[in-house]
């Protein structure tokens, strides 16, 4: 479905009954990235799944843009649904959005779950950042010339652990078709608003229940920046899971069971 919410025309899907949850995807992939998770939780709440600006089939105007204004694009779209307040999840990049989310309107989170997206200070060298950088940017040249098609097996692996793209071909080819989905044009926007090397928000003054996901082969991120993360934010909850990035994909039965038992510990 499709409505007009900060001067975009986002799609979305709504799912089941109940209290809000509302999904949020990383970078590089669409609604579609959340087929494990919106048959499950939809069973208990009514789930919320959109397509963030730059992926799917939500509008993306030309032009330069940051984290900050996929944030007001969520909160414009809760708002033009009627979503006065929702549990919130956010996996790597839609962690950054659900955290802005949180600042700036606390109001609107009954609870915040961060899968995969770390807020720690990178102790990154300058070297590394650089290196970053330059494959980023090469991949960018690569899109632009040849479509997302010459990227797609590297870059979907790259979030699963060590060989498990191989021992799981059909899941694997499942994700990369969800990914391919996206405009090349659209992605390459998207892939200029992450900056590497940017400084975090400052997630120690969230206030809401708050559960962290971490993946112990997490290649991008890291268990340990998913641990610093949880360490920030006064009395979150903190689960490590024997994944690499996608741990929604790569152990969904797991990854489900800790959503859901952190928000039924909320007792609401």
């Amino acid at each position: 479905m499709k409505i007009q919410a900060n001067g975009i025309s986002m799609n979305y899907e709504v799912t089941g009954s109940g209290k809000w949850l509302t999904l949020v995807h990383g970078a590089g992939d669409n609604l579609e990235a959340w087929w494990n998770q919106v048959p499950v939780f939809s069973r208990s709440y009514k789930v919320l799944t959109y397509d963030v600006r730059g992926y799917g089939q939500t509008e993306t105007p030309s032009g330069d843009y940051s984290t900050d204004i996929l944030v007001e694009d969520l909160c414009a779209l809760l708002k033009a649904l009627g979503i006065e307040e929702t549990y919130l999840l956010g996996y790597s990049m839609g962690g950054r959005v659900v955290v802005g989310l949180t600042l700036w309107h606390p109001e609107m989170v009954k609870a915040l779950i961060i899968a995969n997206s770390g807020f720690a200070p990178m102790q990154r060298s300058e070297e590394e950042i650089q290196e970053m950088m330059k494959l980023r940017e090469q991949r960018m040249k690569v899109v632009e010339e040849q479509g997302l098609e010459p990227i797609m097996d590297e870059t979907t692996a790259m979030v699963f652990s060590a060989g498990w793209s191989d021992k799981n071909p059909e899941v694997a080819e499942q994700y990369k078709q969800i990914r391919l989905k996206n405009d090349p044009k659209a992605y390459l926007v998207a892939m200029k608003a992450m900056v590497w090397g940017a400084q975090p928000p400052d997630v120690s003054s969230i206030k809401c229940p708050t559960l962290v996901i971490g993946g112990e082969s997490d290649g991008l991120m890291g268990a340990e920046g998913a641990k610093a993360t949880h360490e920030l934010i006064p009395g979150s909850q903190f689960v490590v899971m024997p994944t690499g990035h996608a741990s929604a994909i790569e152990k969904p039965e797991e990854f489900n069971s800790a959503v859901l038992n952190f928000l039924l510990s909320l007792g609401e």
